[in-house]
């Protein structure tokens, strides 16, 4: 399956059993539809949508877990406008579950997640993010100072060191000596957070028992940690005046004037932890792998970079939304019904695991021509581009349930890139200038790393590798 010479592998695909009210699936053994979807998920849905249409179903094996998967933007917004009460998160049988703990924004539903929504939204207004930019800035600095110039990297390895930082200063506020310690736990917490872990999750039914062995005992020690800064924030005087995210959640109060116990803390810490570093990291990662392959994309941004702030930053954004299209960092969400739900022309029953894939979706060819190319100028309305509709561009999900973060992480990976672009000039290794052979990791026309699974993200398989080297001066700068 992993293979990049072999030709491509095939399924057959055919309806679901007579009389089931679901959608088709495809005619694979359960077991073997699992391994394909651990190793290789957008290659699995690339096959199914285009033999079995906008929604199909997947059993897993041996738990005998189905997933609905839908990629019509219509039945998208009909589940994501559903009311919480039909169609609550699923998230509570994610894997990642039981490491944010059951009072995270990601697992609560009803009134107990609306409660702490409002209680976390404030840290992420607009004008209070503008705060963090020049941690950015600093944080990108301080780790391009160590690169290698004219060598090739792993730009993922990088972008998650900048994103690391950035996270725990904006969350915690921390002096330099009690970085390290944060920062080492919650690395020992992602390595085992791999394949395995996947595996585990659709080939047993859901737990939320706590994580023992490797991820466990990772767990231990970042939780010691957490609650100790907690401990350490709520003893200080100064919290009113301090920016960082864990001042804020102390001094928040609900409607009925009550704080958050240390425990919903640790579970929300964890959550914007684990949420709000792999993903812009992998985001950033993304971006650049490619501009690298489309060298005119590339060009016309630094042009806008180098025009300064009365240049905008209209291509920068459009270079963000269509890397985040086309290479969405979370291929799904999910929705457990309560209740029946018409949805997509089907009737689905309750108990039903919806699946929305933002991979997919953000794909549908009925909305985006030529879908599986890098074009940012779909986004200029100045070249005649379209506008984002909130239910066919959806990398941070939807709903009341969009990502708390997206407009952070927006301004991280803008910022990132500007820092990055402004000062060196990224290539593609020599290697890999020759198109790819392997089409079945959702690369797409224009050849690119293969789309690879890091537990439930989807990274460049070769880690986004790249060239970089200093900028050379322009003509019109002599």
């Amino acid at each position: 399956m992993a293979s990049t010479t072999a030709a491509q592998p095939t399924i057959e695909l055919g309806p679901a059993p007579a009389g089931s009210p679901l959608p088709p699936g495809p005619r694979l053994p359960s077991i073997a539809l699992t391994l394909a979807w651990a190793l290789a998920p957008t290659w699995v849905m690339d096959r199914c949508a285009r033999t079995l249409g906008e929604a199909f179903t997947l059993t897993f094996a041996p738990s005998g877990l189905r997933l609905v998967m839908l990629s019509d933007p219509d039945a998208v917004k009909t589940l994501f406008t559903a009311p919480p009460d039909v169609a609550p998160s699923a998230a509570g049988t994610s894997p990642l579950a039981p490491v944010v703990g059951r009072s995270s924004v990601l697992v609560l539903t009803g009134p107990e997640h609306m409660r702490q929504r409002k209680l976390l939204l404030p840290p992420f207004h607009g004008e209070r993010m503008r705060e963090y930019e020049d941690v950015i800035v600093a944080a990108t600095e301080r780790d391009m100072a160590s690169w290698r110039l004219g060598a090739p990297m792993r730009l993922q390895q990088h972008t998650r060191l900048i994103t690391l930082e950035v996270i725990l200063q904006a969350v915690f506020g921390v002096e330099a000596e009690r970085m390290q310690p944060l920062k080492a736990a919650i690395t020992d917490l992602f390595e085992p957070l791999g394949l395995m872990a996947v595996l585990r999750a659709v080939m047993s039914r859901p737990s939320t028992e706590r994580p023992t062995g490797a991820i466990g005992q990772a767990l231990d020690r970042l939780d010691a940690l957490i609650y100790l800064e907690i401990e350490r924030r709520r003893a200080q005087s100064d919290l009113e005046r301090r920016a960082d995210i864990l001042s804020l959640l102390l001094l928040a109060r609900d409607e009925d004037g009550l704080r958050m116990t240390d425990a919903e803390l640790r579970d929300e810490l964890v959550t914007l932890l684990l949420a709000g570093h792999e993903t812009t990291a992998t985001s950033v990662a993304w971006a650049i792998e490619r501009l690298v392959r489309h060298p005119d994309k590339l060009a016309r941004l630094v042009a806008e970079i180098d025009a300064g702030p009365d240049g905008g930053d209209e291509y920068m954004t459009a270079v963000v939304n269509e890397t985040l299209r086309v290479r969405p960092v979370v291929p799904i969400v999910a929705r457990m019904l309560t209740r029946e739900l018409h949805v997509g022309g089907y009737r689905l029953p309750k108990g039903t695991r919806v699946v929305p894939s933002i991979y997919l979706t953000n794909r549908n060819p009925r909305v985006y021509e030529r879908p599986s190319e890098f074009l940012p100028e779909r986004f200029l309305e100045s070249a005649g581009g379209r506008a984002i509709n909130s239910f066919s561009w959806i990398p941070f999900g939807g709903g009341i349930r969009r990502c708390i973060g997206a407009s952070f992480a927006l301004l991280e990976m803008k910022v990132i890139l500007r820092t990055m672009l402004s000062e060196l000039e990224p290539r593609m290794p020599r290697a890999q200038r020759a198109p790819s052979v392997w089409r079945g990791g959702g690369g797409g026309r224009g050849g690119g790393e293969r789309i690879a699974r890091r537990a439930i993200t989807l990274v460049p398989a070769r880690g986004a590798s790249v060239v970089w080297e200093r900028r050379r001066p322009s003509r019109s700068e002599g």
